[in-house]
């Protein structure tokens, strides 16, 4: 089931073109991420599609609602921005139980706990806000987030200006989230580690168009099957490559040293090889990490 879609989504502000037709599926239970560099539109497509800003041409709807019209489907939303939106001088407890009731939760007092403890900040709920560090504003905030037990999470930025112990156990805390309540999480980052951790599927954003959408597992696949082979030495390793060249499925094939890469157009698998009377030591299927496909993808934005 789809839990976001968004359709041909445009985005004009004085003239100036920031999201041109923006097209994407979130499905219910993704941790789904939204990449792109600064600048790329990921704010301004989030915000659309909350009903906080009015898009140009398209829609985005949430669970079939558009959010700037649906009171109903907005309180099953959460929302944490770059900024935590909580007051600063008020007790962590204080400002939960003023959004609490806010939101119209009945158990006020039994909800607030239950979200501290999920977040890891019960021990602090007497705390002013002010007094926090930046990893437990952070918490904090996500709290006042889940208060309303959302079906759909949006965080923008969320592990921004975290030191690495603080974003490794964020992380932590949305990964528990999304797997515990089958909650489905939209993501904006552009912190490429964090998305290779905890997503599920990815689209990239660049100058208000997305360049690329998928599951990581597609969206990390080459063009071509990509093994490298190892062999006990170099004499092996030239007589594989004199095999490899003259089978029709090999693109490509390359040694070095004892090591032989090689482009496939379809499977070549070690039993064969094994076959051929090649003293294989190690066989690698290699898939392209997530920088590599970001990278490449920007450039080919920058070049288009």
């Amino acid at each position: 089931m789809k839990a976001i879609e968004i359709e041909h989504l445009g985005k004009s502000i004085a003239g100036h073109e920031i999201l041109r037709d923006v097209s994407l599926d979130v499905h219910q239970g993704d941790i789904f991420a939204f990449l792109g560099p600064n600048g790329a539109g990921k704010t301004t497509t989030m915000r659309i599609v909350l009903g906080l800003l009015n898009p140009t041409a398209g829609q985005a709807l949430v669970f079939g609602e558009d959010l700037s019209t649906s009171k109903e489907m907005r309180r099953k939303v959460g929302v944490l921005f770059e900024r935590h939106g909580l007051y600063e001088r008020l007790t962590v407890r204080n400002n939960l139980d003023h959004y609490a009731r806010l939101f119209g939760i009945i158990d006020r007092q039994r909800k607030v706990e239950e979200v501290m403890e999920e977040v890891g900040i019960k021990d602090r709920g007497d705390d002013a806000v002010f007094t926090l560090s930046t990893g437990l504003k952070r918490r904090a905030g996500l709290a006042r987030a889940l208060l309303g037990e959302p079906e759909v999470l949006f965080l923008d930025e969320p592990t921004s200006s975290l030191d690495p112990q603080a974003q490794k156990d964020f992380r932590t805390i949305i990964q528990d989230l999304g797997h515990r309540r089958k909650m489905t999480v939209f993501l904006n980052t552009h912190n490429l580690d964090e998305v290779q951790r905890i997503c599920s599927r990815v689209a990239i954003l660049d100058r208000g168009s997305v360049r690329l959408s998928g599951t990581m597992e597609e969206i990390r696949s080459p063009k071509s099957m990509e093994v490298e082979v190892v062999l006990y030495n170099e004499e092996g390793a030239r007589e594989a490559v004199s095999r490899l060249l003259a089978d029709s499925r090999v693109m490509e094939a390359e040694r070095r040293g004892s090591t032989v890469d090689m482009s496939l157009r379809s499977p070549l698998w070690v039993k064969e090889l094994v076959g051929w009377g090649l003293d294989i030591k190690e066989y690698r299927i290699r898939t392209r990490s997530l920088d590599e496909v970001y990278f490449e993808v920007l450039g080919q934005g920058a070049t288009a």
